[in-house]
């Protein structure tokens, strides 16, 4: 799927898998608190504008995961599945939700 997904939402997505590596990493190593702050606000802004793409489907980054869904499970392409594209970019519009609530919780978190 990393690999049919168009740019930028493929690179969006492989930031936000690596942000939350390096995260985990540092917690595990004892890292300096603020780093892994300051790493946590990417992963939020990444998967922020990572739904974004989905959700506006940016160079048809919701219309291709549709696509790749039908191919897998053998439906035809105007088969009707509950992962058609409007399904799709409510979950884009929910992973903008996700990446909002991590950047102001530890800005809420930042300010305490």
């Amino acid at each position: 799927m990393f690999v049919e997904e168009p740019q930028p939402a493929k690179g969006l997505f492989r930031f936000f898998l690596t942000s939350v590596a390096l995260s985990f990493l540092l917690a595990v190593l004892r890292g300096p608190a603020w780093l892994q702050l300051v790493i946590i606000y990417l992963m939020g802004l990444s998967i922020f504008f990572y739904g974004l793409c989905i959700f506006r489907d940016i160079n048809g980054a919701a219309t291709s995961w549709s696509r790749m869904y039908k191919e897998s499970k053998g439906i035809p392409p105007e088969g009707f599945t509950f992962a058609d594209v409007p399904t799709i970019k409510f979950m884009g519009f929910m992973y903008m939700c996700m990446g909002i609530l991590a950047f102001v919780g530890l800005t809420i978190e930042l300010l305490r």
